[in-house]
């Protein structure tokens, strides 16, 4: 009676450290709709709400309560798969965290009369999902330490779970019951008490790299186009200057009768012109090209390695690219007008920008819808 006693009492361990981690991350960081930690907290939900039908099956209703407990420990498990998911950015299938709970529901309601059958395929179950969700963490970790910490403890959890299955399934007479005070269910609660701290840690830290990431956006990049902001865009291109092996262009672009369309068509158009401008830029330049919102309608290009014919090519096809997406988008034909000039080694930044807003002044006293280039460029 006292060993039995003593599993439940780490199953009741088990339900109170997830409740109470649980609470603490809504006190701590709150719950954001579609968040990583919000479906961590789902997960420590389901572990809790797990394990408190199992106590209860052993008391009161047992078949009921029994499946129960099993689907939300299913659903736990496919919580995790969620929160893995979200931090990496993975589309996780919605079937695939709906289904297995439902399923093992099902099956565990006609196969309850034989518990080994029962226990093996729910811990098989239950394994298998969690063994998803720690090779999703593992899989290309590199040196993120939170992939890490929450992929090994989640491994190890995944581990002992199986081989519960395993034993339960191919030696039942060396494993009567759940409840039984068998080594490998000390070792599994005891491991699961421990990966749930360890992951509520190693998920915390996730959260931390991404809004410190998201500082970094912030900081960076102009929130309107999403590309890089003046000042992010002026220390970068200082810092390719020294390090490119042929003289780069520098391209100043401006959008053409930008205060017309802002005056006649209103601010929110003028911002679709500006966004499709961004989304034009980074769909035409390459990886190694740095693009950036100058100020108001300017933007600035550093175009490393950029050869003659390439740059005429790249030119023609921003032009055509902007007028297309806005007469397809906005109902309208937006151009730009701009000024490139091919760095000399060694210059400053800013001495070229100056020579580029010169051949930019030029393109829009010539008619605008072109652009104006120093000796060199083409």
């Amino acid at each position: 009676m006292l060993a039995r006693m003593d599993v439940l009492t780490l199953l009741a361990a088990v339900l109170v450290n997830a409740l109470l981690m649980s609470l603490a991350l809504i006190v701590s960081v709150g719950i954001r709709v579609r968040s990583g930690l919000q479906a961590w907290q789902f997960m420590l939900f389901g572990q809790a709400a797990g394990f408190g039908l199992l106590i209860g099956a052993t008391l009161t209703a047992p078949r009921l309560l029994a499946t129960l407990g099993v689907m939300a420990l299913s659903g736990s498990a496919s919580a995790m798969t969620l929160t893995a998911g979200r931090f990496l950015g993975l589309a996780v299938p919605r079937r695939w965290l709906v289904v297995p709970p439902l399923m093992l529901g099902l099956v565990h309601v006609l196969v309850f009369s034989d518990q080994k059958v029962a226990t093996g395929l729910t811990n098989l179950t239950i394994g298998l999902q969690i063994t998803w969700a720690s090779w999703l963490l593992l899989h290309g970790a590199g040196r993120v330490r939170w992939r890490w910490l929450c992929g090994v403890a989640g491994a190890a959890n995944a581990l002992l779970t199986l081989g519960r299955a395993a034993l339960v399934l191919g030696w039942p007479e060396a494993y009567p019951r759940f409840i039984a005070p068998h080594p490998l269910n000390f070792a599994h609660l005891m491991l699961l008490n421990a990966s749930l701290v360890l992951g509520t840690m190693g998920f915390l830290l996730a959260h931390r790299d991404a809004a410190e990431q998201a500082l970094v956006r912030l900081a960076s990049l102009d929130p309107l186009t999403g590309l890089l902001n003046r000042r992010e865009w002026m220390g970068r291109a200082s810092r390719a200057l020294g390090t490119a092996g042929e003289m780069p262009v520098l391209l100043m672009l401006d959008l053409d009768h930008f205060k017309g369309i802002n005056d006649e068509r209103g601010h929110p158009v003028g911002d679709e012109v500006l966004k499709l401008a961004g989304e034009v830029l980074r769909g035409e330049l390459r990886a190694s090209d740095l693009v950036g919102r100058y100020g108001g309608e300017e933007f600035c290009l550093l175009l490393r390695h950029c050869e003659p014919g390439a740059f005429g090519r790249l030119d023609m096809r921003l032009h055509q690219a902007l007028r297309r997406r806005c007469e397809a988008s906005l109902g309208f034909v937006a151009d730009f007008s701009a000024g490139a000039v091919r760095l000399a080694p060694g210059e400053a930044l800013a001495a070229a920008i100056k020579r580029a807003d010169d051949q930019l002044y030029r393109a829009k006293h010539a008619g605008r819808g072109r652009t104006c280039c120093e000796d060199g460029v083409l």
